[in-house]
């Protein structure tokens, strides 16, 4: 009978034992489940990433893109710790530069970066801006000009920006665009008379046409070989983009009246801009009130060093007298009041803003 209880007494320990060890092992799965659902709650919580896409028409060597776009690109998702990614697009991959602004605003490109001039029937006060002679006398001046235009006047930006369904981030004035030739040693106006010369395009071609010479458009990969072969027989670019293209190989003289630029800049969607986060729009604006303070000025001593290069290769920059300089003055001015005349009747405040532009140009000597 002892026996027999003593047998029973150890049954029970034993199913107590494999019943404690049943639960235990239950609450550690329990635990380890635990565990798994706070490691998936943190995934969730993982920042989701803003891909954009940025379309540009040049390619990574270009100053535009060591200057502007990269710097912003690098700065946008750095102050966003990662949050904004960017597939970037250079050298036209989404589509020709004259077409970059409706890709933008189609939705094709998130953002993008085109000259202004290549669009003047879409943005025709900037392309006056760019276009006319006399205003800006660098790129930092230029650049800190136009921004400040565009964050002071609301007509610009409905008239060109709104209505065009893009939104400008920030914006580049390039150096004075000069005339650089092969053969050719030009000093005044007269010079140019019937010369053919690869021109910026919008209203800089209303001005070499009004000087007697003939405007062709080629774009910029072809003026090496239309140089080289005769097909144009000047240039009117500033010296960045001519080493850009490897141009400075085979241009032997410039004379520098300084006439017009290049006013181009990141564009983005209006829509994308309205949906992206606050965070993000402030990381931008930031980014790009930053650039806007250096680029410019990186673009002017540059611009100073290549000159000087220039000559040290063996170029020749005409220095031109008084007198010769006078007739580029008056030539200039002449044509700006033909043409403000002459497009009085388009509806557009040419007169006002390009005051207003002056204005700022002052501000920012």
């Amino acid at each position: 009978m002892k026996q027999r209880f003593l047998y029973l007494l150890s049954i029970i320990s034993i199913l107590t034992l494999f019943i404690a060890g049943c639960s235990s092992s239950s609450n550690q799965s329990s635990g380890s489940s635990g565990s798994t659902g706070d490691q998936n709650d943190n995934s969730e919580e993982e920042v989701e990433k803003i891909k954009l896409k940025f379309a540009s028409y040049f390619a990574g060597t270009s100053p535009i893109y060591t200057a502007v776009t990269e710097p912003f690109m690098k700065r946008v998702t750095e102050l966003t710790d990662g949050k904004v990614e960017f597939e970037y697009y250079p050298s036209e991959q989404l589509g020709k530069a004259g077409d970059l602004l409706q890709l933008t605003s189609d939705g094709v490109a998130d953002l993008a970066i085109f000259p202004t001039n290549y669009t003047p029937d879409l943005m025709p006060i900037t392309n006056m801006l760019s276009g006319l002679p006399g205003l800006s006398t660098n790129a930092d001046q230029g650049t800190k000009a136009y921004n400040q235009l565009i964050k002071q006047n609301t007509q610009i930006i409905e008239l060109e920006y709104k209505k065009n369904g893009i939104k400008p981030l920030l914006m580049h004035v390039s150096p004075n665009y000069e005339i650089w030739t092969k053969d050719l040693e030009l000093r005044v106006p007269a010079d140019l008379e019937g010369k053919k010369i690869r021109t910026p395009g919008g209203v800089a071609n209303e001005l070499y046409e009004y000087m007697g010479a003939i405007p062709v458009a080629i774009p910029f990969p072809e003026i090496y070989e239309g140089l080289d072969k005769g097909v144009i027989e000047a240039i009117a670019l500033y010296g960045l983009g001519l080493k850009n293209g490897g141009i400075d190989e085979i241009t032997n003289y410039v004379v520098m009246p300084h006439i017009a630029t290049a006013i181009q800049g990141i564009m983005i969607n209006q829509k994308v801009w309205d949906g992206l986060p606050e965070d993000v729009q402030k990381a931008m604006i930031q980014a790009s009130d930053e650039i806007i303070e250096t680029a410019g000025a990186v673009y002017a001593e540059e611009t100073i060093k290549f000159d000087e290069d220039f000559v040290a290769n063996g170029g020749t920059i005409a220095e031109l007298t008084q007198e010769e300089m006078a007739q580029w003055n008056k030539v200039s001015e002449e044509f700006v009041e033909k043409w403000l005349t002459d497009h009085a009747d388009e509806g557009y405040p040419y007169q006002e803003i390009l005051a207003e532009y002056k204005e700022l140009l002052k501000e920012f000597e």
